[in-house]
């Protein structure tokens, strides 16, 4: 905060020169009192409706006590110090928004009596007021065209024609503004004046002090029912109320009261149209009235074969009434539709009339106009390039039976032509304009307002035809380019339109004036070449010729020039085209054509097309390489191909090889584990055979030496001893032999080896053995820990059978049973039943082991007095 005084300049305010009060005293003391608040805001707050987050006392107007940098205001209060009279200057420096109050910072105002409103001043919206007419307590009278809420209260505009003010009110309203909308108030308050751009004084604001100066003079709208209505359907009450039903809505025949005045007459006399306040409809009614009249009718809804309308109306004439401000639409408003039985004016420039219609020049386009009848002076017989304006009620033509429109022209029922500007006879007479000077203010420049160019023929299309004016490019549309060719020099005269890449005059009409030759062209750089203010110029450009196609008469060469993309559109017969290949630089003479709706900012355009008057325009500057680009391709595939097969052949390779491998490596373990068996089978029949020459010709010496004893009786006993000892070693060495020796490992050698030793060992003890089933088993292989295991358990079954049972005769059977070999030995001896229960009971255990081991089964059956029956499983794999 600085301050410049009477006698210093401007320097800051020191702490001295700062004080504060302390409340009910009239002490003081230095310093000013500060709030510190948070908040995001836009604006500067009013700071008295917030509460602080901290308070405080500071030295002079600084921000070290914020509490943070971004979204913190601070207020300061205190006193200055003036040291004498004079005239002190505040300056106020801030990033964000800030305001100085010197005084006191608000109005205070008390009471001292109340009295009745003084009687106010009748005011008319738009009416002229005196120089000294100003904040007069006034009321008026308007309809409600727009409504919003303010800080304050209510923002309203009333309307009466084309005059219109705006009414503020403070204070809560009771109506909401779509309530209001549309409605005839009267409104009492303070009238302000403004001057209009005529220089004339009328009301401009009615500030309001409360709601209660506000009277809604056409009561708000509540539902009615009539005797025809049964369906209790509200009652519409605007034009704009019937046209936003849907088809279905308006089938169901909802009841209307409108008022409005009559703007046509249908021409076949089933009707009229109405326009009220919100828009036009049309009315099915087939007694006479008077366009221009005020009416109210009431009727029933009906969809109609294009936009809803009223049906089963009853009019009632209420006076004489005002056409209403014609609407003034667009082009494409005049082609959807949406404006259909709506009072219009449209402009446009004669391109050729008759008594059934018109055919306009719009800004937005042509437009055919059919009339029913036409009134005014000049309405027959209207020259080409008259500029007019005709009034009317627009119908747009329709199809019954899809409801749809057609877009081949309008109606206008009861039209008014009116001659907004005769048709210059004389081309010359025209006003000159380059395309320069058409971006140039003039307050009589239009759409509609034809000017005359002189230029020189570039290049003469199917539709348009570009010629150049100076450096600069034009194109114009005529109904006829009769004889032009590229080089004539030509006036031309048309209605222009701008923002496009270049000027265009429509509805032109060219006069040869000479012929020359074609301007120099400009060449295009490489890489940049895309830029609006080339269109419809001679441009010289160089690409690569990709493609070739058809469009219509014309034939297209689509050219490439680093990554951008352009077509060159020539008139020629194919086999000029085969003479240019694919893959050549081309050289290109011919007029930029920027391609519509694709110019953008800054100059730029995203496609353009090279216009050729003949193919003398293209000049070849290289031919495609024998390395062309679909060559290259076709060989980058040949090799790709050959590349994936060989991966595939590789691949597939590599599984075989790898297949082989596991195959191989599980061939060598067999034949591994094959060699290392027949190596262990040799080396059991080695030691079997050892053991069987060795050992068994010993014991058998010995037992023969034993044999041979002599008288002495004395030795006889152990000499017999001997020989049966030597006997049993033989018995179990035959066993060991066996069980050793490979070539016993089969099935068959088993069966017969249990028949060999059940008969001999039996036979020792005086036991008759009889062999009963099949005994020619399969020759199977078996393995040898298995042979071994089921023999031990068979052996001391026989034992036990020996030992125990007391048996005379015993019955061995072998027999192949599924896939297991059962042998059974069944004694006709005492049975379990006589033998103690712990006799016996571990050699029975030990069978059941053994044959578990090798995963068969034991099982025992007896019965006292009647023998014991012993069966062994064996499973064959």
């Amino acid at each position: 905060m600085d301050i410049e005084g009477p006698d210093f300049p401007r320097r800051k305010i020191r702490n001295s020169e700062l004080f504060r009060s302390l409340g009910q005293t009239n002490s003081e003391t230095p310093g000013l009192d500060y709030r510190c608040y948070e908040g995001w805001w836009t604006d500067l707050p009013d700071f008295g409706g917030l509460k602080p987050v901290k308070t405080g006392i500071v030295d002079n107007f600084e921000l070290r006590m914020r509490t943070r940098d971004e979204g913190v205001g601070l207020e300061f209060a205190g006193f200055f110090e003036v040291a004498r009279p004079g005239r002190y200057k505040f300056y106020l420096t801030s990033d964000d928004g800030s305001r100085l109050y010197l005084g006191r910072t608000r109005v205070q105002a008390d009471i001292i009596s109340q009295d009745e409103w003084p009687i106010p001043r009748h005011l008319f919206i738009g009416q002229i007021l005196d120089e000294n007419q100003d904040d007069l307590w006034s009321w008026l009278e308007g309809k409600v065209t727009d409504v919003w809420p303010d800080e304050d209260g209510l923002r309203m505009e009333l309307s009466v024609g084309r005059s219109r003010i705006e009414v503020g009110i403070t204070g809560p309203v009771s109506w909401t503004p779509p309530e209001l909308l549309g409605k005839f108030v009267r409104v009492t308050g303070f009238c302000q004046g403004a001057y209009n751009s005529d220089g004339v004084k009328t009301p401009n604001l009615l500030l309001a002090p409360s709601s209660r100066q506000l009277e809604v003079i056409e009561t708000l709208p509540t539902p009615k029912t009539t005797n025809g209505n049964p369906a209790g359907l509200p009652v519409l009450t605007t034009a704009a109320k019937v046209h936003r039903l849907k088809r279905e809505e308006a089938q169901l025949g909802y009841p209307v009261d409108i008022q409005g005045v009559v703007t046509g007459r249908s021409p076949v006399g089933d009707g009229f149209t109405l326009q009220d306040s919100t828009r036009g409809l049309f009315v099915e009614y087939t007694n006479l009235v008077q366009v221009g009249e005020f009416v109210e009718l009431t009727g029933q809804t009906d969809p109609g074969n294009f936009a809803p309308m009223l049906v089963k109306s009853t009019v009632r004439h209420l006076g004489e009434g005002r056409l209403p401000e014609p609407l003034r639409p667009t082009w494409d408003q005049l082609m959807n539709g949406s404006l259909t039985s709506q009072f219009v004016e449209i402009e446009g420039i004669v391109m050729g009339a008759n008594q059934n219609g018109v055919q306009l020049l719009t800004p937005g386009g042509p437009v055919h106009l059919r009339f029913n009848e036409v009134s005014g002076s000049e309405a027959i017989d209207l020259e080409m390039n008259t500029l007019v304006q005709i009034r009317g009620v627009l119908h747009v033509e329709w199809n019954a039976e899809a409801h749809r429109v057609n877009l081949e022209g309008v109606w206008m029922w009861d039209p008014k032509v009116t001659v907004a500007a005769p048709a210059k006879a004389d081309m010359l007479s025209l006003p000159y304009k380059t395309p320069g000077e058409l971006l140039l203010f003039d307050f009589q420049a239009s759409s509609l307002q034809r000017i005359r160019m002189s230029g020189q023929i570039v290049h003469v299309g199917a539709e348009v035809c570009c010629m150049m004016v100076g450096a600069s490019g034009v194109r114009f549309i005529a109904n006829s380019f009769g004889q032009l060719v590229p080089g004539n020099i030509v006036d031309v005269a048309g209605y222009p339109q701008l923002g496009g890449a270049s000027s265009l005059l429509r509805q032109a009409e060219a006069i040869k004036t000479g012929h020359a030759s074609l301007p120099e062209a400009r060449t295009l750089p490489a890489g940049h070449l895309v830029n609006t203010e080339w269109d419809a110029t001679r441009v010289q450009v160089e690409g690569v010729l990709t493609e070739t196609s058809k469009a219509g008469s014309d034939r297209l060469l689509i050219l490439q020039d680093g990554a951008q993309n352009f077509v060159a559109r020539v008139s020629a017969g194919d086999e000029v085209l085969q003479s240019l290949p694919i893959g050549s630089r081309l050289e290109l003479v011919g007029v930029y054509a920027v391609q519509e709706g694709r110019q953008g900012f800054n100059h730029q355009t995203g496609s353009f097309e090279v216009l050729l008057n003949s193919m003398s325009d293209v000049k070849i500057l290289a031919r495609p390489p024998w390395w062309t680009l679909r060559r290259l391709l076709v060989v980058v595939g040949t090799l790709a191909g050959v590349l994936v097969i060989a991966i595939l052949w590789i691949t597939q390779l590599h599984r075989t090889v790898e297949e082989r491998t596991v195959q191989l490596t599980k061939e060598i373990e067999e034949r591994r584990r094959i060699e290392q068996h027949r190596a262990t089978e040799k080396e059991r029949a080695r030691v079997a055979q050892d053991l069987h020459d060795e050992l068994g010709s010993g014991l058998t010496e010995i037992s023969m030496l034993a044999a041979m004893r002599t008288a002495d009786e004395g030795s006889s006993q152990h000499l017999d001893q001997i020989g049966d000892r030597a006997r049993d070693m033989v018995t179990a060495l035959d066993e060991i032999v066996w069980a050793m020796s490979p070539k016993h490992d089969s099935l068959e050698s088993l069966g017969s080896y249990l028949c060999l030793y059940a008969d001999r060992f039996l036979k020792l003890m005086n036991i008759t053995c009889n062999l009963k089933g099949t005994f020619e088993l399969p020759a199977q292989d078996l393995n040898s820990v298995h042979r071994h295991e089921f023999f031990l358990a068979f052996k001391e079954g026989l034992a036990n059978v020996v030992h125990h049972s007391g048996a005379t005769e015993v019955r061995l059977s072998i027999r192949i049973i599924g896939h297991r070999l059962r042998v059974s030995l069944a004694d006709n001896g005492s049975g379990l039943g006589r033998v103690p229960p712990t006799l016996g009971n571990d050699g029975l255990a030990s069978m059941r082991i053994r044959m578990e081991k090798i995963g068969g089964r034991f099982a025992i059956a007896s019965k006292a007095g009647r023998g014991t029956t012993l069966r062994f499983y064996l499973p064959l794999h």
